[in-house]
Formats: structure tokens, sequence, C-alpha cells
């Protein structure tokens, strides 16, 4: 298992708005007590074993940079705690189970080269779905035009299926960074539903027809 790390979060005011600043960090709690957990009767989140996948169509995705990987030994060569899609500009980003909008942090990661706009979707009290929208830029305006084109925000429920916003592609690696967590990261293969794992392999092997989704 990969060495997890704890998370330093800053919040920082930039024009009357409090920003939350992560760097580093692995994983997000799950909810401390389950029975605060209610989704009011709109879906069933006792389970989570039908996630489809998070693009419209499969001509929407330019690349796919890597899978999930608990050590060096893939073909990425980096630990890495999601799935990197390369969604083409203006493209619909779509969620892959429903849930609600706990957070929308705002980062800067790779040594503040690459902004983050990270929508955190809970499932239920222990799953929560990250929808890392990460761009080669250090220009918070770049970034705040990316957090412009989301069409959620916290509080909102959404169904599977449900647009989360619109991709802002500067350059052939930008990309969504999609995670799963309980507590901490973990491969999402379980989650998917067999018809989106057929598909996300698919689109995996399109462009690098040897790879896998995970690697322990």
């Amino acid at each position: 298992m990969q060495k997890r790390t704890s998370a330093i979060v800053i919040l920082v005011i930039v024009a009357g708005v409090v920003l939350s600043l992560q760097f580093g960090g692995n994983s997000h709690e799950p909810e401390d007590n389950e029975d605060l957990f209610d989704n009011g009767g709109r879906y069933d989140s006792s389970d989570l074993d039908y996630m489809g996948v998070i693009y419209s169509n499969r001509s929407d995705i330019l690349n796919w940079n890597g899978g999930y990987s608990e050590s060096t030994d893939c073909p990425w060569g980096r630990i890495h705690n999601g799935l990197d899609f390369a969604f083409r500009n203006d493209s619909d980003v779509i969620a892959a189970a429903p849930g609600i909008v706990e957070a929308i942090e705002l980062s800067f990661i790779a040594n503040g080269t690459v902004y983050k706009v990270a929508v955190l979707i809970r499932f239920n009290s222990s799953v929560m779905i990250e929808y890392g929208f990460e761009g080669f830029s250090e220009d918070v305006e770049v970034r705040a035009q990316q957090v412009a084109m989301l069409d959620v925000e916290v509080g909102d429920w959404v169904a599977k299926g449900d647009i989360i916003g619109q991709f802002l592609q500067g350059g052939g690696v930008d990309h969504i960074h999609f995670g799963i967590y309980i507590g901490e990261a973990t491969c999402p293969i379980p989650f998917f539903s067999d018809d989106a794992y057929t598909e996300i392999m698919e689109l995996v092997h399109t462009y690098h027809p040897t790879w896998e989704l995970c690697y322990p």
C-alpha cells in the first residue's frame, strides 16, 4: 500500500471569497456517524456498484493519461490516486453516481504550476467521489474561468448522468482527475457497473492497449 500523507489546508480571502488551498493529502474522511447522512430517499445509498463513466461521448476524450496505482510498478511510473481523462474543450463532465456536492476546493498543486478545482460529491457516509478539474496554469483568472463553467454548487443534489460542468482545455495535458475515497483513495473498479467498466476499458485500450485501470 502507498504511504498516505496528511493534507495541509490554508484558508485565504481573495476579494471577499474564502478559498481552501489544499497541498498534499490523499484522503477525504468519511462522516463520523452514518446516521448523519440522509439523502431524503433520492437514491439507494446502501451500496455503490452501478457507477457510470464521466463523459457523454467517447469522442469528448482527447486522451487517457493514467489510472490508479499504489506503487511505481505501473506504466506511468508513479503513485496516483485516481483516473485521468483529458477532455476536449467545453465538453460536459457528468456525474458517475448520485450524491450531494459537499465541497468545491480550489488549490494549486505540482509546486504551484497546476490549478485544481475539485468538486467533491458524497454518495453516502463512507464514499466520496472527486471530480478534479486540473489545468496547467498558475493564473488564478484561468482557474476562475473553470469555476465559472461549473453547473453545480455546494449543497446541490446530483443524479447519475447530471452535468457537473464543462471542461476548460487549455492544453492537451489538462484533464479531469477522477477519484473514489473511502477515507483514503481506493481503486474505483468495484464501483463501476459492468457496462461502464467495459466502456472505460475500451476507451483506455484505444490509447494504451495493454494498460489496466488499477495497479496495486
